[in-house]
């Protein structure tokens, strides 16, 4: 029997590898994940053969789990999805834009991308459709960066944010706007909500606005105690998501 690293009314985090821990839960209603991309440009645990390892993850994800939405950016392989087991038929795209495009080397970054799979969410008020696309108005001030130097050609040199010290002081390398996440979680969840790859803890912190249970795994202490922190300083959210 797993045991979690934290849990409360809404949320429940374990430490370890996803591949392990995933068959161990029993079927879910929805995961939404942004797993290690391909071609991924910044440090992190993964990157050496981010294909398998997303390929693995789908693998031990239990029968019976209704959905599946993956996050990539705009300039990841699409190819990177057949790792999908066909048991989930494709639903959509989904484009969650930026209203404030950044660069890497000559590719103006306007966003990023969601691709979704399995069984239609339930047929409420609000959401009579599943809509596809959402625009970030605002970046997460926990995340922004500060300089855009850092990138050379469509490679990352690891300078971004940096100290006079060479210290990195963003608390995640690659961090999803919250905006964007809790629309995801809006248009395709009802009740649950599974993220496989927690990373900073976007995942939680929408899943808990919009009222949803939680459960996320991440292989990285320090980004479960980042977790941790932002849940604490988050609020119950009773507002409708547009």
């Amino acid at each position: 029997m797993i045991k979690p690293y934290y849990q409360d009314e809404w949320t429940t985090l374990y430490l370890g590898d996803c591949r392990e821990i995933l068959p161990q839960l029993g079927p879910c209603e929805t995961i939404i994940t942004d797993p290690t991309w391909p071609d991924a440009d910044v440090p992190i645990v993964g990157q050496d053969n981010p294909y398998q390892l997303f390929a693995e993850m789908c693998e031990g994800i239990p029968a019976g789990t209704n959905r599946l939405i993956v996050q990539l950016a705009c300039d990841s392989d699409p190819r990177f999805l057949a790792g999908i087991p066909k048991r989930w038929p494709f639903l959509r795209v989904c484009w969650l834009d930026y209203a404030r495009p950044s660069y890497k080397g000559r590719l103006l970054y306007t966003g990023d991308v969601a691709y979704a799979y399995g069984i239609p969410p339930a047929y409420i008020t609000g959401r009579q459709v599943m809509s596809g696309m959402c625009r970030s108005t605002k970046s997460d001030k926990l995340f922004e960066r500060h300089t855009h130097a850092s990138w050379k050609g469509k490679c990352f040199t690891g300078r971004d944010d940096e100290d006079q010290n060479g210290i990195n002081n963003n608390p995640h390398p690659c961090p999803r706007r919250l905006q964007h996440v809790k629309w995801l979680v809006h248009q395709f969840s009802d009740k649950q909500v599974i993220d496989p790859f927690n990373g900073s803890g976007t995942t939680a912190v929408a899943s808990k606005y919009l009222n949803r249970k939680y459960i996320g795994v991440e292989i990285v202490e320090k980004y479960l105690e980042l977790t941790v922190k932002r849940l604490a300083q988050s609020v119950m959210d009773f507002t409708k998501v547009s």
